[in-house]
């Protein structure tokens, strides 16, 4: 009901519920000055044309107010939820999670593998088991008699990497002010940061100061000391 069947209801109402008690159904009836009035009153508001709008303002508001409630319901059904973490996209799927780097408008970073990195200090026991390189990613594993630490050079552009729905997403930032992605998985931890030219990953069952301290001295190759 809009405004003037409102007003019009108010009115019948506070006035007519004291005639239907003595009206004599059988003679036309007279309405009061009064009740003429407020109707000419009601009629001549109606004519006016800022009318239109005072009376589908509020009906305005609560269609603007339906549209966010459809669009947040929409986000939420939809197959994959997309949020910023730091310098990555968390993309969340019914079975699955997939990260990826933001690049964002900044194309200053490179498109393939110009300069190599390397983890620099290795804990005693491991030894690198083999070097795999392409045009957008270096991947490198480490081991020892029991345990793996796996380390990958990305290209922004090439990055995403695929975990489980199980999988834990934390975020992290250390003294110096490195931002980590950090994903715990049921066998491994892993560590991701940007260093704003090239995503890194490190991965590994190690305590968490022993991981960052890998992550840490992640360096050029030119620069590796792996004594």
């Amino acid at each position: 009901m809009d405004n003037l069947g409102v007003a019009m209801q108010e009115l019948f109402d506070e006035q007519t519920a004291e005639l239907l008690q003595d009206i004599d159904r059988s003679e036309p009836h007279i309405f009061s000055r009064r009740h003429e009035k407020k109707m000419q009153k009601l009629f001549k508001r109606q004519r006016k044309p800022y009318f239109k709008f005072i009376c589908t303002a509020s009906r305005r508001a609560a269609c603007i107010a339906a549209a966010i409630v459809i669009v947040s319901a929409s986000a939420m059904s939809v197959k994959a939820v997309r949020e910023t973490v730091f310098d990555f996209f968390t993309s969340v799927f019914s079975d699955h999670q997939v990260i990826s780097a933001d690049t964002g408008s900044n194309d200053g970073y490179p498109k393939t593998i110009e300069e190599e990195y390397r983890i620099s200090k290795l804990p005693q026991g491991f030894k690198q088991q083999y070097h795999n390189r392409t045009e957008t990613m270096v991947d490198i594993p480490y081991y020892s008699s029991d345990s793996r630490i796996m380390f990958t050079q990305f290209t922004k552009d090439s990055f995403r990497i695929t975990f489980t729905d199980e999988a834990k997403m934390q975020e992290f930032t250390d003294t110096d002010g490195q931002k980590y992605q950090i994903v715990v998985t049921e066998y491994e931890t892993v560590y991701i940061w940007d260093n704003g030219r090239y995503v890194f990953m490190v991965s590994g069952s190690l305590d968490k100061e022993t991981m960052l301290d890998l992550c840490r001295s992640v360096k050029p190759q030119k620069s590796q000391n792996t004594g």
